[in-house]
């Protein structure tokens, strides 16, 4: 009898144990309500120290930016500078970091190094053998993940990412390697969108299946990783003031930004 409990008392502690593993980065989360529908999200290690931050909005839209200017790219802007050019329209409320493309070249107006597929205002960029996912926005707002071979037929405004990372509420394995990531999570309507961005360049960083498995917890039903490394970005509109996270000055431009407005 005693060794019977004393296995049951070890498959339990050994079962909180990893729970505890695999929820670790979701164990301190904060919210606070900005506006109507506005949520900002903050996650923290066991330590305190912030590892992910997220705005969660019903009942808003998400536009695509045209890609920045030659001249601008190439200088290399500090990029939450730049993403608060966005807020000279007081009906953004956020952007993220979306395109991981390289500066688009001057003479060509093409990026220097097409990692996906976007097409923004009818003008398209990408190329033939393009083998990653991308994000869709019909004209009536509507979000889609696009998958190589499908994206050539669609006519709307898209943004090429890394890889769909939440489908039909099941978190994607693609690779196990540990990074910051920007990443873009919606509901099955629609009416839910989560803009993340995971912490990397202090910090352990998430791998695809792990950023999945959050923007789940957050609510998502799908999910696109769309950028990551130093150029991961999320900028917002709080008390008519500006923040940005993470707040380490890396100056690093992007092609495109996912702008979140009313």
């Amino acid at each position: 009898m005693k060794f019977r409990w004393f296995i049951i008392l070890s498959f339990a502690s050994l079962s909180l144990f990893l729970y505890s593993c695999a929820s670790s980065p979701e164990t301190v989360t904060q919210s606070r309500v900005i506006a109507p529908g506005i949520e900002i999200l903050t996650g923290r290690d066991t330590n305190g120290k912030v590892e992910w931050m997220a705005v969660r909005s019903t009942g808003c839209s998400l536009l695509i930016s045209p890609a920045i200017p030659a001249g601008d790219a190439d200088e290399g802007m500090f990029l939450s500078r730049h993403g608060g050019e966005y807020f000279r329209n007081s009906e953004v409320l956020a952007v993220l970091t979306a395109s991981p493309h390289t500066p688009i070249r001057f003479r060509s107006g093409f990026p220097q190094s097409v990692r996906g597929f976007y097409r923004v205002d009818g003008t398209t960029y990408s190329l033939p053998d393009c083998r990653h996912d991308a994000l869709g926005v019909n004209k009536n707002g509507k979000l889609e993940l696009l998958h190589p071979g499908e994206q050539e037929e669609w006519n709307n405004d898209s943004a090429g990412g890394f890889y769909a990372i939440l489908s039909d509420g099941l978190p994607l394995y693609s690779v196990s390697i540990r990074d910051a990531v920007s990443a873009l999570g919606w509901s099955e309507d629609g009416a839910l969108m989560i803009l993340l961005v995971i912490r990397g360049q202090d910090g352990r960083g998430y791998s695809y299946e792990e950023a999945g498995s959050l923007l789940r917890l957050l609510g998502a039903r799908e999910g696109i990783a769309m950028d990551g490394g130093g150029s991961a970005r999320l900028v917002w509109r709080e008390e008519e003031s500006l923040h940005s996270f993470p707040v380490v000055p890396l100056y690093r431009a992007v092609p495109n930004h996912l702008i979140l407005i009313k």
